[in-house]
């Protein structure tokens, strides 16, 4: 006879990456931060070791206005993180316009591991 299944999730391990340089594996609280960090920093469908899920499409708001940039980055950023099923909700508080080419979006996520702050640069013309 067999007792009931027990299932555990795994941790999150991940490497810690400090000034460029693998300090020792990590997990939790400190994992996710890097992990939305990641998300934010990271062009999808670029890569090809990451699923058509993974990262963010702030590339497709290049050569926009900042009047559409800005209604459509929210949604990105909230699209984007929202892919990791660790993350529950997403608020973007603000975006601001830095100079005629960056806006920075302003917000935070809660996640299985707690709450993280987001920011995040995004371009949107070269000129």
């Amino acid at each position: 006879m067999t007792g009931p299944v027990i299932m555990m999730d795994n941790p999150t391990k991940t490497y810690q990456v400090k000034n460029g340089r693998i300090l020792n594996k990590f997990d939790g609280h400190e994992a996710m931060i890097q992990a939305v960090d990641k998300i934010l920093k990271t062009e999808r469908f670029v890569y090809p070791i990451y699923d058509n899920q993974y990262g963010n499409d702030f590339f497709e708001l290049f050569g926009k206005s900042f009047d559409y940039a800005t209604v459509e980055v929210e949604r990105m950023v909230k699209e984007a993180v929202l892919a990791d099923d660790r993350v529950l909700t997403v608020t973007v508080d603000d975006i601001e316009i830095l100079n005629r080419n960056i806006l920075r979006v302003h917000g935070s996520c809660t996640t299985v591991y707690g709450d993280i702050k987001i920011e995040s640069e995004v371009s949107v013309n070269d000129s």
